[in-house]
């Protein structure tokens, strides 16, 4: 009796499994068969609440990070093939990893020439420099969290300038 049960469970489970997978096949072939859609709208929901700002150089809330993240890029970032490993590094605004010159204390980035912004203006190095120096130079009564992570930066009244500008290195001053 006992064995005829657990044969009967047997098939039950094949028949379940079967079922699935024959379900998920018919179901994922309309989906892989539509046309991805451009445009529209994106609603989703951050569990947080509301940001300050959506300033991405102001503010570093868990809300206003993660609202405006796929907004920004970067110069260079973590390989985003093998994120753990943050001595590896891929191109996203710069056509190249740069080398650095002046004992370290220079980095020179070679901006890709492709980049617009939202409204069709093409990115150039002056914009990038205009960044950084938002970032690490903020306005007298202007906040910028991300300051604190270039206190290397010579801050001896000298801003960024393009095309070559200080990314990493330098001696902090005031």
């Amino acid at each position: 009796m006992a064995r005829q049960v657990d044969q009967e469970r047997v098939v039950v489970l094949r028949r379940a499994i079967w079922a699935t997978l024959i379900g998920t096949a018919i179901l994922a072939v309309p989906a892989a068969a539509e046309a991805p859609k451009y445009g529209g709208t994106l609603t989703y929901m951050i569990p947080a609440d509301a940001p300050p700002s959506f300033d991405g150089h102001r503010e570093s809330t868990y809300a206003t990070v993660h609202s405006v993240a796929p907004f920004y890029s970067v110069l260079i970032r973590v390989d985003p093939e093998n994120p753990s490993d943050t001595s590896q590094f891929s191109c996203d605004l710069s056509t190249e990893i740069p080398q650095p010159t002046s004992n370290g204390k220079t980095y020179s980035f070679k901006i890709r020439p492709d980049i617009r912004f939202h409204d069709g203006s093409l990115m150039t190095a002056a914009d990038v420099a205009a960044s950084f120096n938002k970032i690490i130079f903020p306005a007298e009564g202007s906040l910028s969290a991300r300051s604190s992570n270039y206190l290397m930066v010579d801050r001896s009244g000298h801003p960024i300038r393009t095309p070559s500008f200080l990314a990493h290195g330098g001696t902090r001053r005031g």
